[in-house]
């Protein structure tokens, strides 16, 4: 079955926004938007919405998500059903979070899994947990975090949801490795990668390879750290992610400028400015310049 014309916009805004053009992402969820409004289609116009809420999340404009989310969530109002409106007032959950108000986030957290627990959904239930886990953690409640964490793997395998279950393992390695539990980091950072290479991940997949890099390094096996950041850059690449790619440029660079390799330093840094550049982000590619140029006059 083809897509509609609004189904068509929003893919082309969800591809802009990989690739870092965030501004002509903004426009293109908008102009979807718009087309699901001629289609009289008020979910589709709930989504396209959602979706430019997570970008201007990403980017740290709260007000702006703030802002989007809530006319995501009038339109629902009328018929939108109990997945729908937990999914929005998680996101909302997260915009109280990221703005230190965590009485409105936990409260907006609880009623989300009220809606997701009413509607049997399982994974939007395990999504709300992890969500309340990575408040705990940044609180410095880590037992309680760990405790959150494992409740949301639970539901998540529970709901045979793959993809739920390497994002949860993910958080949980990041925790282990976080309160000096390497062993246990390393396999739930294994397991990770597993579950996101079998649902097609590629992002996932490359960020759960840089957590694991952040390991080896801590550990001492730095030419294994190296190793996954190459692959994490590969799978960034792949999926045309050009911030996450600059990203991890930018690190190995800084990493074999530790080690004594200048040339393989300059060759990193190099490439993070030129796609930070490619990515809009003037300051990041100026920063990478920087670098590349210290490198070889050192």
């Amino acid at each position: 079955m083809s897509k509609s014309k609004a189904e068509e916009a929003l893919h082309e805004a969800e591809q802009l926004w990989i690739s870092g053009e965030n501004q002509r992402a903004r426009e293109g969820y908008r102009r979807a938007r718009v087309l699901f409004h001629e289609e009289n289609d008020a979910a589709g116009q709930a989504n396209a919405l959602s979706q430019l809420g997570d970008l201007e999340l990403r980017l740290g404009h709260l007000d702006r998500a703030r802002e989007v989310y809530v006319e995501a969530r009038g339109l629902l109002a009328p018929g939108g059903d109990q997945r729908e409106q937990g999914s929005l007032l998680s996101r909302l959950g997260e915009v109280a979070h990221r703005a230190d108000n965590l009485p409105e986030a936990r409260a907006l957290f609880a009623s989300a899994r009220d809606l997701f627990a009413s509607a049997g959904d399982a994974s939007g239930e395990a999504h709300v947990l992890k969500r309340l886990a990575h408040i705990e953690r940044s609180e410095g409640r880590q037992d309680l975090a760990l405790d959150l964490y494992n409740q949301a793997l639970t539901l998540y395998r529970h709901a045979n949801d793959g993809l739920g279950e390497a994002h949860a393992l993910h958080a949980l390695a990041a925790l282990h490795d976080q309160l000096g539990q390497p062993d246990r980091a390393h396999r739930n950072y294994d397991d990770a990668l597993t579950r996101f290479r079998e649902a097609g991940d590629m992002l996932g997949e490359a960020s759960a390879l840089t957590g694991l890099a952040h390991l080896l390094r801590h550990t001492g096996k730095v030419a294994d750290a190296v190793t996954a950041l190459e692959t994490a850059a590969k799978l960034y690449g792949r999926a045309g992610h050009l911030r996450g790619d600059a990203d991890i440029s930018f690190e190995l660079g800084r990493l074999e400028a530790t080690r004594g390799d200048k040339a393989r330093a300059h060759h990193h840094f190099s490439r993070a400015a030129e796609l930070y550049h490619r990515a809009e982000a003037s300051e990041l590619h100026h920063k990478a310049l920087k670098e590349a140029q210290a490198v070889a006059a050192g």
